[in-house]
């Protein structure tokens, strides 16, 4: 087949162009074909749907709106069909038809490639998945890493999900991993540069654990809210790095404990992400030719 000569040129410039990569992460298919999502969606907004109960206070049906993008995090899958979504424990806690979903675009760590799913029994019992995650639709695998330097978080290669246990990171913290660091630092990198947190409760108790059905043990739940603790902390020293490469996080939780970032009533940020896409829609005329538009 012949190729376009347009095809051609439009590339050729287009390589002429093209700068190095802002940022050194890497994602990788199924077949450890290597690509770079780095500023694929740059200087827009988007929605963090974290699992904090106060997720059911909120209207989730307006993010159905046109401009809006999510990217939700474990089983908040469950409440909302998001854009994307990211995990860092093991692929066997989080719904399957989540996984089998083609539209939802899903990046987890490398070390998940191999591990199998788990199907729920009709009776509420579980049993391994005939699949494995490689085996499902739209996903793509990062490098993570478990070293936090506040300092440099935004810039690393690897995906940060926090600190091993062994070791005290840069602000003297031992372990305290969460999917939220991980979330985040994915976000920057795919280039959104103002991102509205959800069901950022930062608070568990026996009677409010999740936005979805889910238990917990005492020990469980005592364990989470040291958790928040540390990373209160985290956020505290991020904050300044955040704002350096003017990357905003908004809290639009209701009655959420975490402090660090400025409040904004969640139909307030609805408005502001969607306000681009908005407008009402005339299709007439779109297909003739028009003075000033390339032909």
């Amino acid at each position: 087949m012949r190729e376009n000569s347009g095809d051609i040129a439009a590339l050729q410039a287009g390589l002429k162009q093209r700068r190095p990569a802002r940022s050194g992460v890497r994602l990788y298919t199924a077949d450890f074909d290597s690509v770079s999502l780095c500023d694929f969606y740059k200087g827009r907004s988007a929605f963090l749907m974290l699992s904090g109960p106060s997720l059911n206070q909120i209207d989730l049906t307006q993010l159905n709106r046109r401009g809006i993008v999510t990217m939700a995090v474990n089983n908040a899958w469950s409440l909302h069909r998001p854009t994307l979504w990211t995990c860092v424990d093991d692929p066997g806690r989080f719904i399957d038809t989540g996984w089998k979903d083609p539209g939802i675009l899903k990046m987890v760590p490398v070390s998940h490639f191999d591990k199998r799913l788990r199907v729920q029994n009709p009776d509420g019992s579980f049993r391994a998945s005939a699949f494995k995650v490689r085996q499902m639709p739209g996903v793509l695998f990062y490098r993570r890493s478990d070293h936090f330097d506040h300092s440099r978080f935004l810039k690393s290669d690897t995906i940060n999900w926090g600190q091993d246990g062994e070791h005290a990171d840069s602000l003297g913290i031992k372990g305290k991993r969460s999917v939220m660091l991980a979330a985040l630092h994915l976000l920057h990198y795919l280039g959104f540069r103002t991102v509205y947190l959800l069901g950022c409760d930062f608070k568990m108790a026996g009677d409010r654990k999740y936005a979805f059905s889910e238990e917990r043990t005492r020990e469980s739940i005592r364990h989470n809210n040291i958790l928040y603790e540390s990373l209160q902390k985290r956020f505290e020293a991020l904050k300044p790095h955040f704002d350096l490469h003017g990357f905003k996080v908004i809290n639009c939780s209701p009655g959420s404990e975490l402090g660090v970032f400025e409040r904004m009533e969640f139909a307030d940020a609805i408005a502001m992400a969607g306000a681009e896409c908005g407008k009402p829609v005339d299709t007439a005329g779109w297909y003739q030719p028009k003075e000033g538009a390339n032909k």
